[in-house]
């Protein structure tokens, strides 16, 4: 690696959360959900310090890193569940874990578009941490070709979980047994679907610029739009009430989260009370 890459190489790590900052400008005016996104990036980078944490008695035990592990010439089955049940299951659930704790600090849950964003955040920063890590075992070669791969996955996976809980959450008043089992379940599908990525990947040895991974990346990407819709429709206004831009000043009665002139986040405009006292 020349000193010129070493230069943009950190640029390069940055550039998924950069992306989606940007995707989502529009959205920033709403102060609640760029508060969620930061502290999801922040709760997402001790995630995957929990997540090292963890692995480290499962690595001490099998003799080698995980990473190794599911790409040697074992069993399919035993690559399978070490994807889905160790990988899938401890990522998915701490990627989560951070999302709900940073939404909670944020909104107390109450919030769908939060959560999302909390989410987000947790998992681009988990991805993030997890390539630094990579480049510092396996050098540049390793990394440079899933910086996008592995971040738009890892996004992909924390939108599943956050649209389950962000819906779950968003109809009813109060956190229950039934709302904590469909985020569990969110959860649940959520690593199924990292745990067959890491198998195809690793066990299959797939490259970074097939075809296939290719795909999968235009698929990411289709759902994570998908599940910011079904977010959206959520964190609908339950009320008409009167609306204004904050972007571009425009007012609006609509139950809508976005400005129909410039797209911005729309805002439940304050009631200014004033009493005037009179002269005695």
């Amino acid at each position: 690696m020349s000193s010129t890459d070493e230069m943009f190489f950190p640029v390069l790590l940055l550039l998924p959360i950069g992306l989606f900052y940007l995707v989502f400008r529009r959205n920033w005016v709403d102060s609640e959900l760029r508060a969620a996104f930061v502290t999801g990036l922040l709760f997402g980078g001790a995630a995957i310090l929990i997540a090292r944490v963890c692995y480290v008695p499962i690595e001490m035990y099998l003799g080698t890193d995980l990473r190794t592990f599911i790409s040697g010439p074992r069993s399919w089955w035993i690559t399978l569940l070490t994807s889905i049940g160790v990988i899938g299951f401890v990522e998915e659930g701490l990627k989560a874990g951070g999302g709900l704790v940073a939404s909670y600090q944020v909104s107390f849950l109450k919030r769908p578009a939060a959560i999302f964003m909390a989410f987000c955040g947790s998992a681009l920063a988990f991805s993030l941490l997890e390539n630094v890590q990579y480049y510092l075992v396996f050098g540049a070669g390793t990394v440079m070709p899933r910086i996008i791969v592995s971040s738009s996955a890892h996004l992909f996976f924390g939108c599943i979980s956050s649209a389950v809980a962000a819906i779950a959450l968003s109809r009813t008043t109060r956190a229950d047994s039934v709302v904590s089992m469909r985020i569990l379940l969110g959860i649940l599908i959520a690593a199924i679907a990292h745990g067959f990525f890491d198998f195809l990947v690793f066990h299959f040895a797939v490259q970074a610029a097939s075809g296939v991974i290719v795909s999968l990346v235009i698929l990411f990407l289709f759902g994570i739009q998908e599940a910011w819709i079904a977010v959206l429709r959520a964190d609908s206004q339950h009320e008409v009430g009167l609306m204004v831009c904050a972007g571009c000043g425009a007012f609006s009665i609509e139950r809508s989260r976005f400005c129909g002139f410039c797209g911005s986040r729309v805002i439940k405009k304050q009631r200014n009370v004033s009493i005037q006292v009179g002269d005695s």
